[in-house]
């Protein structure tokens, strides 16, 4: 399938200035770079010290970078969990570890990662064995820039991502969140995420879901709640302090949520991802009328103009959604409950366009 990287930047960046690198699982697992024949290579630990490695802060990082004046299409074989990194004016800094099995992504959590000065962001997909495309862009970690993803295909094409000049964005979102989410504006280099900011671990509002959690759990405990997922309907109710849901046509069958943090909330993690398959996909509902504050609404949990209406809230979430194309965006990692992430997908696809703007 081809991949063409489309510089739209008005001129900020000439093509010998973007760069680009298309990483993925192959079928054993083992992380790969694609190289410009659109050849999957494996990665490996010793490629951080290749002839070609880049050189940051006294350390060496791997290069499977090409800028668009280099090439600007290739050919993307199929693979698990792709990502295609694009960054603006420098390159960005990877690194391979634990033989070859993981890649040391950037960090915007941490000051000392490399790419803290660096313009970045990517999109991330899957090609099955049969041509099958599934693909996103995403704000779950950060916003560096905008972007948008162009899948074209024989009978139709579809758009996701960001449309909005970056200066604009910028802006906006200062003037419409609320002081706790302005936290998380790096100037100028990128906007980053809830949990890549100060809402988790000792952060300045690492307690910012507490009280909402403590007053749900205390309500669930004399009422309930109908979940509803493809394997069936769940009542959930709070038992001895833990969320238990049953089937409604199969008693026996108990599935379950420990008490959250306020950063399992905003990660999506920790006691909303334990357990067998349709345990998450409880998990994951709940955590994400958690961050769109509809739990004590269940039934309009799927109603976006109903979302986001009270504090506490994921009001950095809401913004992508809000100036994202036909309001579609990842904000938190489960942001597809209810099918409003910025995912799209084709048995058959043609071409994915990747657009990079700026202003």
């Amino acid at each position: 399938m081809k991949f063409s990287f489309i510089n739209n930047t008005n001129q900020k960046y000439s093509s010998d200035q973007i760069y680009f690198a298309i990483f993925g699982k192959n079928t054993s697992a083992q992380f790969c770079h694609v190289d410009k024949s659109g050849n999957l290579i494996p990665c490996n630990d010793s490629d951080n010290d290749a002839p070609n490695h880049l050189t940051k802060n006294g350390q060496n990082w791997c290069n499977y970078l090409y800028t668009l004046n280099e090439i600007s299409e290739i050919e993307v074989p199929p693979m698990y969990w792709g990502r295609a990194y694009v960054s603006l004016g420098s390159p960005v800094y990877l690194r391979v570890i634990n033989n070859g099995q993981d890649i040391a992504w950037p960090d915007p959590a941490y000051s000392s990662d490399p790419n803290e000065d660096v313009y970045y962001d990517w999109v991330e997909f899957t090609i099955d064995n049969t041509g099958f495309f599934y693909g996103n862009t995403t704000q779950v970690d950060q916003f560096g820039f905008p972007m948008v993803i162009e899948l074209i295909a024989s009978d139709r094409s579809q758009k996701a991502g960001i449309t909005e000049s970056r200066s604009t964005l910028f802006s906006e979102y200062i003037k419409t969140v609320p002081v706790e989410f302005q936290s998380l504006v790096h100037d100028p280099y990128r906007i980053i995420s809830p949990f890549r900011g100060g809402f988790v671990n000792d952060g300045n509002y690492a307690t910012y879901f507490d009280d909402y959690i403590r007053n749900m759990w205390h309500y669930y405990t004399s009422n309930q709640i109908e979940v509803t997922i493809p394997q069936g309907t769940f009542i959930g109710k709070v038992e001895n302090n833990v969320f238990t849901f049953t089937k409604t046509d199969s008693p026996d069958a108990k599935y379950t949520i420990e008490y959250p943090t306020s950063s399992d909330v905003v990660r999506c993690n920790g006691v909303f991802t334990t357990g067998e398959p349709i345990q998450q996909l409880i998990q994951a509902r709940i955590s994400a009328m958690f961050n769109r504050h509809m739990l004590e609404n269940p039934a309009n949990s799927c109603k976006p103009e109903e979302f986001y209406k009270n504090a506490p809230a994921n009001y950095y979430a809401q913004f992508w959604h809000l100036h994202s194309i036909d309001n579609k965006a990842y904000g938190f990692p489960v942001d597809d409950v209810c099918d409003l992430s910025s995912l799209i997908a084709h048995p058959n696809p043609e071409e994915l366009r990747v657009i990079i703007s700026w202003d």
